[in-house]
């Protein structure tokens, strides 16, 4: 890692893990151009299980898929002026309340690797977008690519902001530098984060990994959305509410 610390606890407290709902209507429904209008359109097939009405405009299931497999696509490639664009990292105290008392950290970037026993061995964590970007290219040269299995939408309505949604996330990891038995045989990563609808752009990641995790990529992500009949990971993105 570029940089090893002892990360603070961050307490993603407006994200509920879990999707919750079933199927669409319609049932799953793939497609090739999954992404937020106006972004650069990833060739990713998505398979959406199920959505949510009150989602806020630009962010249906899909749209969120599309955000996050745009993310994907920009740091596998190194693209740091697509991720500038995509990352959005507060420089200033938390809303609603801007009084110096009730200041903490509400947007960062974060990566956990934790060892036997719970214990947080490495990472890193920024609440800087210079720094942001310079992790992204260090990773980049040290050949570290996503694969993104399975997003869900969490809450919305996150910093009493109503076009903020939470989601979580299953993907593999893969880089020459990471420990040994990180993330398992599939090197599976999991976390949450935070979109802005409006803006299209992520303000909060949180993944981690974990020393001696077997499962195999569909159960590490079995929880999070319905499995799609005849879907293997790594044939689709598949995406809930």
């Amino acid at each position: 890692m570029s940089r090893k610390i002892l990360l603070p606890v961050l307490v993603l407290a407006f994200v509920t893990l879990g999707c919750g709902g079933g199927p669409d209507a319609e049932g799953p429904r793939p497609d090739d151009r999954a992404g937020i209008p106006g972004t650069r359109a990833s060739a990713t097939e998505v398979i959406v299980t199920s959505d949510d009405a009150s989602l806020p405009d630009g962010c249906d299931t899909r749209q969120i898929a599309g955000l996050v497999i745009e993310f994907v696509d920009a740091f596998n490639r190194g693209d740091g002026e697509r991720l500038s664009r995509l990352f959005f990292i507060s420089e200033g105290p938390s809303p609603p309340d801007f009084s110096q008392a009730g200041y903490y950290p509400w947007s960062w970037y974060s990566v956990s690797e934790v060892g036997e026993g719970g214990r947080i061995e490495d990472g890193f964590v920024t609440y800087d977008k210079g720094e942001l970007l310079r992790y992204f290219a260090t990773r980049h040269q040290q050949g570290e690519r996503l694969n993104l299995i399975k997003v869900s939408s969490t809450s919305s309505g996150i910093l009493e902001e109503e076009d903020n949604v939470g989601l979580a996330y299953v993907l593999t990891r893969h880089a020459g530098d990471l420990a040994p038995g990180l993330g398992g045989p599939s090197r599976i990563a999991f976390g949450k984060g935070a979109i802005n609808c409006e803006r299209r752009q992520i303000f909060a990641w949180s993944m981690e990994m974990r020393v001696g995790d077997e499962r195999t990529p569909r159960e590490a992500a079995g929880w999070l959305c319905e499995d799609p009949p005849g879907w293997r990971p790594g044939k689709a993105v598949v995406a809930c509410a």
